[in-house]
């Protein structure tokens, strides 16, 4: 296993999860919380979509941590964690790409984050 490319995929994640809390927080949740609009009226509804965005982005760091901690020490995520981790980041980026005609900030980092995990495995 390529300790480098984990290494590379964890700083993607950490990139991604900040990027994510801020520009989400500042460009959608933000102004989407603050619109009042259908269910944004409800306090409960506006809670729980912003406890849920910036959950996303909490375990994306959760998730480069545990890869760093494997490309550190040898041990702690397995080849099909990492595997799982590397389709699902790179299905999903591409996937991303396709829906938004390549214009959503984040399909390239998932892209490459699952391009690093795939790439660790080889």
């Amino acid at each position: 296993m390529s300790h480098i490319f984990l290494y590379c995929a964890a700083a993607c994640l950490i990139l991604t999860a900040f990027t994510h809390s801020w520009f989400g927080e500042r460009r959608l949740i933000g102004p989407v919380v603050a619109s009042g609009v259908g269910v944004m009226k409800r306090d409960l509804a506006r809670q729980v979509l912003r406890f849920a965005w910036h959950l996303t982005s909490g375990l994306w760091l959760v998730l480069a941590i545990t890869l760093a901690h494997a490309a550190f020490t040898g041990q702690g995520a397995g080849p099909l964690f990492i595997a799982l981790t590397g389709v699902l980041h790179l299905g999903v980026g591409l996937l991303d790409a396709i829906l938004t005609r390549g214009q959503h900030i984040g399909w390239p980092m998932l892209t490459l984050i699952g391009v690093f995990c795939l790439l660790a495995l080889l």
